[in-house]
């Protein structure tokens, strides 16, 4: 069985296990949210980069078309010049594979009046209508800058985009536009596929232009909206982060930018890889750490806290004294451990008492060994040491008693031993009147006879009186009984008079509630419901009374309720007075029939004593030695009479 030290360390050291576990698990999520976030803000800074350099292209292109539009409408370019013109402006930029001019002109063949300049010559056919396109629709409803979602060139497979732009011209208001490829976008977000980080752009419809996975990237083949994908939710908000299972496999922190010039959203993905490694690193470092800590802090706990518990191991080895009778020994107090402290003076108060109570039980055994039985149990008995003080006065009384009866019985028996030895002695000295003498012994002896049948007859009726007393002291027990039961029930009535109580409160409450909406009601009835409303009061009058008188009631049942109870302790308090009654009872009951046998057993002697007289009486003249030697019985019975008288008289009686 261990110690108590090594229980109190060894459940210190699992608590310290516990905190210091718990400590390093806060300062893991600690360190790995702060990873998170400053990966987060480094991503950021990224994304930031990669939409100013992807503005920076497109803005470039905005400039362009503006140039060209500033050109047409401020009319240095004359319409004859158009072609020209596109053609020289398509050739400064290598990702631009169109420039084109559409103004309303009179005389076309087209049916919306708009002419076409194109680049590279090309003259659209008789049906087609410029002003339908998406494009010059949206230069118009905007009166300015337009730029379309970008789409995929079906002839080179490229993402291409349209910048359009609205100008003045002598015809009435026209467009001026570029084909663009984003070859130059493409390859600023595929510089950024270094191992598993990613650029992703998205264009302000949803769809996923650039993308290290081919099945996300759009294509003559493919088109997928960011909303079908698991990082959808991220460009709700600008800035805006969040970790998510990649397509690869694994999580990753994402991170969305939105242009303000293109409305489209730069997403970029940084792998968490790196911090996970040094996360692992770390709970491997803590989890080494917690149990060095551990280690060393069991050792130390065990060597520290095992001297505070010395005094109570000192304790529990000195029990052992009290077990021996040892009640001379004293426990040491502890002046460090109020606790100790406190249960060393609880053993020596238990020392004190034991001691005490031992002494006074022997106090009480020594006198009555002593043969003085007057004296009195008078020590302060507390608790269940009280049983054994009334056993010990139980005791003495009993002896007391029976030691009364006896001297009186040797009493008795030492006259009745003279007269027979006077008797003996006469018939001895005279055989001539050795007859009579036999007959008044004999009458003496029918005397002696008549006397004991008196005794025998008292000690049954005192026997019978014990049976009886006992009878009666069970039956009182029942009748205890039958009363606690009764009190019981009497509990149980107020429990059921004071919830009839509190209905009557509940009914007083309705009524006083009633009498107030008929009195509201008389008062909107006015002088016709005068004499309602004095109905009302009186009504409202009768339930306060109800109420003051259900709670006065309740104040005298709880009263009675705690009258009761008291009552029910002293009634199971007399109940048990009555019970210890009836085991006293029951022992006088059996000293009375030791006394009833003993009287039998005289009184035979004494029939027997009678019935040899009886027989003297006839063989007078042969048995006047049988008379000498009775003469000597009677005073060997008279010396016994008094020897018994005297060894009675030894004990000192109250």
């Amino acid at each position: 069985m261990k110690h108590l030290s090594q229980i109190v360390s060894t459940k210190a050291v699992n608590h310290l296990k516990k905190a210091i576990s718990l400590t390093a698990l806060i300062a893991t999520i600690v360190v790995f949210v702060v990873l998170i976030v400053d990966n987060g803000s480094f991503c950021k800074e990224i994304v930031k980069e990669y939409n100013t350099g992807i503005e920076s292209s497109i803005n470039k292109k905005i400039s362009f078309i503006e140039t060209i539009a500033a050109g047409v409408s401020s009319g240095a370019i004359s319409p004859e010049d158009y072609y020209s013109y596109v053609d020289k402006m398509v050739t400064l930029y290598d990702d631009v594979s169109a420039v084109y001019i559409c103004v309303p002109e009179d005389g076309v063949i087209y049916s919306d009046g708009i002419m076409t300049y194109m680049s590279g010559g090309w003259l659209p056919p008789a049906d087609f209508v410029v002003s339908e396109r998406g494009w010059y629709v949206g230069a118009m409803e905007k009166a300015g800058l337009y730029l379309t979602d970008p789409y995929v060139d079906e002839q080179s497979g490229d993402i291409c985009i349209t910048i359009a732009h609205v100008v003045d011209t002598p015809g009435g208001k026209g467009v001026v536009g570029l084909d663009m490829y984003m070859t130059d976008l493409v390859s600023l977000a595929e510089s950024s596929y270094s191992g598993d980080n990613y650029i992703s752009i998205v264009s302000g419809n949803g769809t996923i232009l650039t993308h290290p996975n081919k099945e996300y990237a759009l294509s003559v083949s493919n088109q997928t909206n960011i909303t079908e994908t698991s990082y959808g939710r991220i460009i709700d908000e600008d800035l805006k982060s969040a970790v998510i299972w990649d397509y690869k496999g694994g999580f990753k922190l994402f991170i969305h930018k939105q242009s303000e010039v293109t409305g489209w959203s730069i997403i970029y993905a940084s792998s968490l890889g790196g911090i996970f490694l040094l996360l692992v690193g770390i709970v491997i470092a803590v989890v080494l750490s917690v149990a060095v800590s551990a280690k060393l802090s069991s050792a130390n706990l065990i060597k520290t806290i095992s001297p505070m518990f010395a005094p109570l191991e000192d304790v529990a080895n000195n029990v052992v004294a009290i077990t021996d009778g040892n009640l001379q020994f004293r426990f040491e107090e502890d002046k460090q451990s109020a606790e100790v402290n406190q249960v060393t003076l609880a053993l020596n108060n238990t020392i004190r008492g034991l001691d005490y109570y031992i002494t006074e039980i022997n106090k009480v055994v020594s006198s009555i060994a002593d043969k003085d039985l007057s004296i009195e149990v008078n020590g302060d008995y507390r608790g269940d040491y009280r049983q054994i003080k009334n056993s010990l006065q139980h005791i003495l009384e009993v002896l007391n008693d029976s030691f009364d009866e006896i001297n009186s019985q040797s009493k008795t028996v030492k006259e009745f031993a003279a007269n027979l030895s006077q008797t003996s002695e006469s018939v001895a000295e005279s055989a001539t009147s050795q007859s009579q003498s036999v007959a008044n012994a004999n009458e003496q002896m029918n005397k002696l006879v008549v006397s004991m049948q008196e005794i025998g007859e008292l000690a049954k009726a005192v026997e019978q009186n014990a049976n009886d007393t006992n009878s009666r002291l069970t039956v009182g027990a029942k009748e205890m009984e039958d009363l606690v039961a009764a009190i019981d029930e009497i509990v149980t009535c107020f429990d059921g008079i004071a919830e009839f109580i509190m209905e009557i409160n509940n009914i007083a409450s309705q009524t006083n509630l009633l009498s107030l909406n008929a009195s509201i009601e008389a008062a909107r009835a006015g002088e016709s419901g005068r004499g309602f409303a004095v109905v009302a009061s009186e009504i409202q009058e009768l339930s306060a009374n109800s109420s003051r008188a259900s709670n006065n009631i309740n104040d005298i049942i709880g009263k009675s309720r705690v009258a009761v109870n008291n009552g029910k302790a002293l009634v199971e308090k007399t109940q048990k007075t009555i019970m210890d009654g009836i085991s006293y009872s029951i022992e006088n009951a059996k000293n009375v029939d030791e006394i009833v046998a003993a009287v039998g057993t005289q009184k035979a002697s004494i029939e027997e004593i009678s019935h040899s007289f009886k027989e003297i009486s006839d063989m007078v003249e042969t048995n006047a030695a049988s008379a000498e030697e009775n003469s000597a019985i009677a005073n060997q019975l008279g010396d016994c009479a008094e020897i018994l008288s005297n060894t009675v008289n030894e004990f000192k009686l109250r």
